[in-house]
């Protein structure tokens, strides 16, 4: 089941992340030397390995950031929308898979620790509203999670029918990384 992790609220948006708490990196570790405890073949041992040597050397990106019907239910648990066409007083929902992003350990476990940037732009590029830092999204697990996702919601009442650009940032706060996408949307005229 996943876990609620962030839930923050202001005037503009809403933003709630949930994190699929499936642990994506095995390693060998004492633990598996233990009596009755089944050891991963040697290839998946080496595969996740190859994996995180890959993920610590890439920079941020995403495997998925599109629109969603609503928040995911969990990493790869969500609805897309058939168009990015919305109606004024509906919320608007973003669905993205970050990779890449860097773990800081911590007493035994690993911290991923990204803020939130937005832009929103019409279609000359002109910048109608932004926020840097408006929200903090965290994880601590045992192991490496690498199936992370996010879900955020911007309540966006009173934009004109016509149509805009959201560009979001991802920040990776245990590193350099940053990495962001646009989505493209139209806001339909106000229903009579």
């Amino acid at each position: 089941m996943p876990r609620e992790l962030v839930a923050f609220k202001n005037w503009t948006t809403v933003v709630t992340m949930t994190a699929a708490m499936s642990a994506a990196v095995l390693t060998t570790s004492p633990a598996f030397a233990e009596e009755g405890i089944v050891q991963p073949p040697q290839a998946i041992v080496e595969a996740r390995a190859a994996l995180q040597d890959a993920w610590d050397t890439a920079p941020l990106g995403f495997t998925t950031a599109t629109f969603a019907q609503a928040p995911a239910n969990g990493y790869g648990d969500y609805t897309p929308v058939a168009s990015a066409n919305f109606q004024p007083d509906q919320p608007i929902y973003v669905y993205t898979e970050p990779v890449g992003y860097a773990f800081r350990e911590d007493d035994g476990r690993y911290i991923i620790n990204l803020s939130v940037d937005f832009e929103l732009r019409n279609m000359t590029g002109q910048i109608l509203a932004s926020r840097t830092n408006f929200a903090q999204l965290e994880n601590a697990s045992r192991r490496r999670v690498h199936e992370f996702q996010t879900s955020l919601q911007f309540g966006l009442q009173g934009l004109q029918q016509g149509d805009y650009v959201l560009q979001v940032r991802i920040n990776d706060l245990n590193s350099d990384k940053t990495g962001s996408f646009e989505l493209p949307f139209t806001m339909a005229g106000q229903k009579n």
